[in-house]
């Protein structure tokens, strides 16, 4: 079966949310501002994964790569992205292997720092990415780790013509970013990865990165919306409020898979950003990356509300 889209990074698979009125100084001990219900929850994650079930979600024939242990099955984490329609085919399954775990603070105006530790993806290295399964797919979207494994799998969907794209804080790859991007049609960074990526490149503004390879590089703002840059230019899409806020992680990979699912279709970059904005809006109502993904109908309705029109058919 032939797939559209193809997610691919291998980091951490489990997510614990931990969430505080501020963050502590050093030294300071202060309280949890969340029911302890959430805090003994373990949620499903990993941004590779988090792309891939918003995708399928979506009604998209999406197919998942990553480097995993067997705690992928055992913790329904399989049967989960399976009941999605996730194509598994790729997942590097590593008996007796632990995946990873982050561990992510953030304080009441949603600032906040992540820790992890990758487990079994550490070795990532260690293993092929699986070209076979992308070269069934028609785009193929990269995020962390940015290692040889990921580096394979762009340049390898790049020289099959394939539209690729990277989610994320590429200017970790170091001395292999370059390549990344030359690999790269489709760019998506938050404000802060935008800031590093410019940072390492000695680029003056977003609109500097073309030079170095993609032809689109979005920036996400949160709620100031997202900026677009192209060759021909700079647009900006508003965000879309959600019902209620209640945590924004995996947010940003479910604008990034909504986005590739527009931009598949062919529609025009404001169509494209105000859907994944839509889209994203849903999954900052509940706890987890996965826990409120919208169907396509869902999300439709709700950028029909918010911009005025529906999506093009």
């Amino acid at each position: 079966m032939s797939l559209d889209l193809y997610s691919i990074g291998s980091w951490t698979i489990f997510d614990h949310l931990l969430r505080m009125e501020r963050l502590p100084q050093e030294g300071e001990t202060l309280p949890l501002a969340m029911p302890i219900e959430e805090m003994e929850k373990v949620h499903f994650g990993d941004c590779s994964a988090n792309i891939a079930a918003v995708a399928a979600k979506l009604g998209c024939r999406t197919g998942l790569g990553m480097v995993v242990g067997d705690d992928f099955v055992s913790s329904g984490y399989a049967a989960h992205l399976e009941a999605l329609d996730v194509d598994l085919a790729g997942t590097a399954l590593v008996p007796a292997a632990r995946s990873g775990h982050s561990f992510n603070f953030f304080d009441a105006e949603n600032r906040g720092f992540c820790v992890s530790h990758l487990g079994v993806a550490e070795r990532q290295d260690d293993w092929k990415a699986p070209l076979a399964e992308i070269d069934r797919a028609r785009a193929l979207v990269v995020s962390e780790a940015f290692s040889p494994y990921t580096l394979a799998a762009i340049e390898h969907a790049k020289a099959a013509s394939l539209t690729t794209a990277i989610n994320g804080m590429v200017a970790t790859a170091g001395d292999k970013a370059g390549r990344f991007l030359a690999a790269c049609d489709l760019l998506f960074l938050s404000r802060g990865e935008s800031a590093a990526l410019m940072a390492a490149l000695g680029c003056a503004n977003p609109a500097g990165i073309l030079a170095h390879g993609p032809r689109l590089v979005v920036v996400t703002g949160g709620d100031t919306g997202s900026r677009w840059f192209t060759a021909e230019g700079e647009t900006h899409v508003p965000a879309v409020a959600a019902e209620h806020f209640v945590d924004s992680t995996g947010a940003g990979d479910s604008f990034v898979a909504a986005s590739l699912v527009g931009w598949l279709k062919g529609w025009p970059i404001p169509v494209v950003g105000g859907f994944a904005a839509a889209v994203a809006s849903f999954v900052v109502e509940a706890w987890g990356c996965q826990t409120n993904l919208p169907s396509f109908t869902a999300a439709a309705d709700r950028y029909r509300a918010a911009f005025g029109k529906d999506l093009p058919s």
